[in-house]
């Protein structure tokens, strides 16, 4: 049973210190063979059962064991060797050791000790001698040999002592006798196992265990931070860290539990409340985020602290695009602003590093192309790139190639893709840019049938206002040769015109739009350099100078004027010759319409070319170009009218005759001794014929085609860049209100439009021959005011011509213009009365307010340029109301004028105008 007894207790002893028994495998890595000879070492045994073990492990101390007396010594049976080496200090009372095994078998040679009590020595052996005492092989710095176990103290633990670099003055020894002190660097910030204590002096020390499990040193109770734990004791750290492996296990306990695995947090910031100094060597952070949420614990070898809440320094090397203008730009992490976003709007930087910042959000460190470092932007005021050529932004304007040297890309590793000489002045449309990194902008182009050309440098084109692309100085001469092409007034096309008006005239392309659409536009001028819209290029023919293009005539002409020159070419340089043309008939085979406003035959003597001579020579006309539509047609019977009441000595008796007659034909108009002739025979009217002057006759025709000396002062120009007005002045005139109104307009310098109602007229002649005589306009407003769409032909005859008639008694002329009471018309109306149709764009409705204020509140409320003003001259509080109406508009820039002004004398019967921009016909 004793012996027994004593196996559980040196496997308990072990098992306290080591937590297993380690049995060396070589004797001579414990003990020196001059102490121990292999001969004096039978074998190395262990007959302990399991059983046995776990009774022994029970045992804590080898202080109480039981005494073996030294007589009773025989042989030694077994040897236990410690590793680490164990500690512990000679009782006190003790009187004596061994020094050899001999001695301690034979009980011979007993040493005093009393030198040794209560000092450290190191137990290296167990031995059992006999089978059943239990001897220790113990040394200190002086002295070493054998003692019966119970003959010294020492005490096993299970704590852990924690160290730091905050402890102040640690001492730590490495020597039994308690005076050389471990190198610092092996002790701080770690934990260590406590492998035994024991009292020296009234002082308790423990032996610490490092991670290699070798005995470190010895510490005194009184200075260490003990704890239960092996994970050490808490310590305060308040550093911030980015996860920076991946994969890496998040514990929730240090029986490593897993919370959380790195790979969910990397690169993120977060702060290390605290450390623990773990006793397997490895470090513990544990860590809480921005909102102290407590993350867990983390290995430190698997983060990088920083003393900074913006955290480490990660490098990036991501190209971006500040996205966000009201975002700053940092100087620093105390924020204070470098710069606001918005200087970058746009452009592509590279972000060389970022940082993941404690609170939450990322920083990028930004640099220019040239690489100056511009500080540091919140990730969320950028957008990040594929690569250089920065974030796509969506960008849909067209563009006009201008530069034939530069390349198309398939992409920005700079793989060609064509080049814009193939293109050059092309309009395409830009659906994206990019803002590259290298300073330049790069278009994403697509023709107009959405087929992709490539990335081309933004410098090779120029960005238009809309699909027409880039104007393009063009200063070429154009021959108009078609009827059927709209004149644009704007690429919204809104019509300004047709080529039908122009045709065979040369005019001045002075510059060309390539749209989108592929057609390409020429800008027109006439030659008093007045813009007259855009037209398709095919709408025209390309003149090789200012002449135009060539037409084929062919027709015999006879010239009754030697008072032009004939030209050898349009530099004007005269053909050296003596022939005259006067008064012979040549063949004219050919005829330039000149941008100059002149035409010129090329002229032939038989087959002998004589010359360019001008039409003038030879004043033909063809009348279905000068006369080239009905309105027009009626125009000039309005005129032919007039000539002919002008041409009596009794208008009266032939007035009705001639407001009845039946619309003049082409073929009654010829063009004689410098005068267009219109037979009147067979009309009763006391004449054959009527002759009409070239600037009698302009208003009514295509007055381009009359020589412009003959028609100076017919047709009224107004100027493209002002604003112009036309009032207008309904249902007079009035005895009372009338001549007020004429002393206000009189005083003001304005001219205005009156129509009429014919019974007003015949009761007031003298209010409308002043209006007349003043230099206003007077049309028709018909004789009562009926709603004219309800009448028949009859009576819209009736009362039509019975206001011509009272107008024309007044004042001597026919009114040429009309206006329908309450504005109804329609195309039945319109072709009985056969005068242009004068409506109106701003109602003031006057008549309805009777107030001066609202009446002007109207006009300044809706006021634009080319209106026409609708008032009532019968109405006291509309008189009233032009003085300030005519100071308001003058103060916004207007220019008054009357219709005819306002239309240039080009409206026409069978058409409605309702503004200087809007007209119908009916």
């Amino acid at each position: 049973m004793k012996k027994n007894w004593f196996s559980f207790l040196i496997v308990g002893s072990m098992l306290g210190i080591m937590g297993t028994i380690a049995l060396a495998e070589d004797s001579s890595d414990v003990v020196s063979s001059n102490i121990i000879s292999s001969s004096d070492i039978q074998s190395i045994t262990s007959s302990s059962t399991s059983e046995e073990v776990m009774t022994a492990s029970s045992a804590e101390t080898t202080k109480n064991t039981e005494e073996m007396p030294l007589k009773n010594l025989q042989t030694i049976d077994s040897i236990q060797h410690f590793y680490p080496e164990q500690y512990g200090v000679l009782s006190k009372g003790e009187t004596f050791y061994y020094e050899t095994a001999e001695d301690a078998k034979d009980g011979t040679n007993p040493k005093e000790i009393d030198n040794l009590t209560s000092r450290l020595v190191k137990i290296v052996d167990l031995y059992t001698l006999d089978n059943q005492s239990i001897y220790h092989f113990f040394s200190d710095s002086d002295q070493e040999g054998f003692i019966e176990i119970n003959k010294i103290d020492r005490t096993e633990s299970k704590k852990f002592v924690t160290i730091t670099d905050k402890t102040p003055n640690i001492a730590v020894y490495k020597d039994m006798k308690l005076e050389d002190k471990v190198d610092e660097s092996l002790v701080k910030n770690k934990t260590l196992k406590v492998q035994e204590e024991f009292t020296i002096n009234e002082d308790t020390y423990f032996s610490l265990v490092g991670t290699e499990n070798k005995i470190i040193g010895f510490i005194n109770k009184k200075e260490a931070s003990e704890t239960e734990n092996a994970q050490g004791a808490y310590q305060s750290l308040g550093s911030y860290l980015n996860i920076s492996e991946k994969n890496k296990d998040v514990y929730q306990n240090f029986e490593f539990d897993k919370k959380n695995n790195t790979s969910n947090l990397l690169n993120q910031t977060f702060l290390a409340k605290g450390i623990y100094y773990h006793s397997n060597g490895e470090n513990y952070l544990s860590v809480f985020n921005q909102k102290n949420k407590w993350i867990g614990y983390i290995n430190q070898k698997d983060v990088n602290l920083t003393p900074n809440k913006q955290g480490n320094y990660q490098a990036y090397g991501k190209y971006v695009t500040l996205t966000k203008k009201n975002y700053d730009i940092w100087g620093n992490f105390a924020w204070k602003s470098k710069a606001k976003a918005g200087k970058y709007a746009n452009q592509t930087l590279i972000a060389k590093g970022i940082y993941y910042h404690f609170n939450g959000e990322k920083y990028l460190s930004l640099y220019d192309n040239k690489d100056n470092w511009l500080g540091y932007i919140n990730a969320n005021g950028t957008t990040i790139a594929e690569g250089a050529q920065g974030s796509y932004y969506s960008y849909n304007k067209f563009v006009t190639i201008k530069s034939k040297n530069y390349d198309f890309w398939n992409s920005f590793k700079w793989s060609k893709r064509g080049s814009s000489s193939s293109v050059v002045n092309q309009t395409f449309k830009a659906r994206g840019i990019y803002y590259h990194f290298n300073g330049s902008k790069y278009l994403s182009v697509y023709d107009n049938k959405g087929k992709w050309l490539g990335y081309i440098n933004q410098n090779a084109a120029s960005v238009a206002k809309g699909p027409q692309g880039s104007y393009q100085n063009f200063n070429k001469y154009v021959s108009v040769t078609t009827s059927n092409y709209s004149i644009w007034q704007n690429f919204d096309w809104k019509k300004k015109s047709s080529t039908k008006n122009y045709r065979n005239q040369t005019l001045h392309a002075k510059g060309i739009y390539r749209h989108y659409n592929g057609e390409a536009y020429y800008s027109l001028y006439n030659n008093k350099n007045q813009w007259l819209g855009y037209v398709n290029k095919n709408g025209v023919t390309l003149a090789e100078g200012r002449q135009g293009i060539y037409h084929s005539y062919w027709k015999n002409v006879t010239f009754s004027s030697s008072n032009y020159p004939i030209w050898r070419d349009f530099s004007w340089k005269k053909q050296n010759t003596s022939f005259k043309v006067s008064g012979k008939t040549l063949k004219a085979r050919g005829i330039y319409y000149h941008f100059n406003g002149s035409s010129y035959y090329t002229v032939y003597n038989g087959n002998t070319w004589v010359g360019y001579i001008n039409v003038n020579a030879a004043q033909n006309y063809d009348m279905n170009k000068l006369i080239p539509n009905t309105e027009s047609l009626l125009a000039v019977h309005q005129i032919t009218q007039q000539k002919i009441l002008d041409s009596t000595n009794r208008p009266s008796s032939i007035i009705d005759k001639v407001l009845s007659m039946p619309t003049i034909s082409r073929n009654q108009i010829t063009f004689r001794d410098n005068h267009f002739v219109v037979s009147l025979k067979g009309r009763g009217l006391g004449m054959d014929s009527v002759k009409l002057t070239a600037k009698e006759i302009a208003p009514g025709v295509n007055y381009r085609l009359l020589p412009a000396d003959q028609i100076k002062g017919a047709i009224p120009k107004l100027k493209g860049n002002q604003k112009y007005i036309a009032l207008t002045f309904d249902d007079g005139p009035n005895p009372y209100t009338t001549p007020q109104l004429l002393n206000i307009l009189k005083q003001k310098k304005v001219k205005a439009s009156f129509f009429m109602v014919g019974n007003a007229v015949n009761a007031n002649p003298n209010v409308a021959k002043r209006v007349a005589n003043e230099g206003h306009q007077i049309g028709s407003h018909s004789y009562s005011h009926p709603q004219l769409t309800g009448l028949s032909t009859n009576q819209i005859q009736q009362e039509m011509r019975a206001t011509d008639k009272a107008i024309y008694y007044a004042t001597g002329k026919l009114p040429k213009t009309f206006r329908p009471p309450y504005g109804a018309i329609n195309r039945y109306v319109s072709n009985v009365v056969s005068k242009p149709a004068i409506m109106w764009s701003i109602d003031t409705r006057d008549w309805e307010s009777r107030n001066p204020y609202m009446i002007n509140n109207v006009v300044n409320n809706n006021h634009h340029s080319g209106a026409i003003i609708l008032l009532h001259d019968i109405h006291q509080p509309s008189v009233n109301s032009v003085s300030q109406m005519i100071d308001n508009l003058r103060q916004k820039g207007y220019q008054f004028v009357t219709i005819d002004e306002l239309y240039e004398m080009g409206e026409r019967p069978l058409n409605g105008y309702f503004s200087q921009y809007r007209s119908v016909r009916y």
